[in-house]
């Protein structure tokens, strides 16, 4: 009876054993879980930012190439109105120079 009696004894205390690992590995999982998620918040907040960092910064580099496009557009613009203008001009001196002999 002692014997059955301790045997009981030692299989309560390795009951309570069992369910304080068990406990302990569900309160380790959750905290590790909970953890994980917040590092994947903070990761995913990081990716989000630079994300819009390089779309401002695309959408900057896309306004310059826009304005620079402009410009040149402008500049060409401005120099065949100017070569437009002087080629009747220009014509004229290159066929008077060529048709004209000078004597020395």
């Amino acid at each position: 009876s002692q014997g059955i009696h301790l045997l009981l004894e030692a299989e309560g205390e390795a009951s309570d054993i069992v369910a304080k690992a068990r406990t302990y590995r569900t309160e380790h999982l959750k905290e590790a879980r909970k953890m994980a998620s917040e590092d994947i918040s903070k990761l995913q907040t990081s990716k989000n930012q630079e994300l819009a960092r390089i779309q401002t910064e695309s959408a900057d580099q896309t306004k310059l190439t826009a304005s620079i496009q402009a410009d040149t557009d402008e500049r060409l613009a401005e120099i065949t109105a100017e070569f437009e203008k002087n080629r009747q001009l220009a014509v004229s001196k290159l066929v008077a120079a060529v048709t004209t002999a000078e004597l020395d």
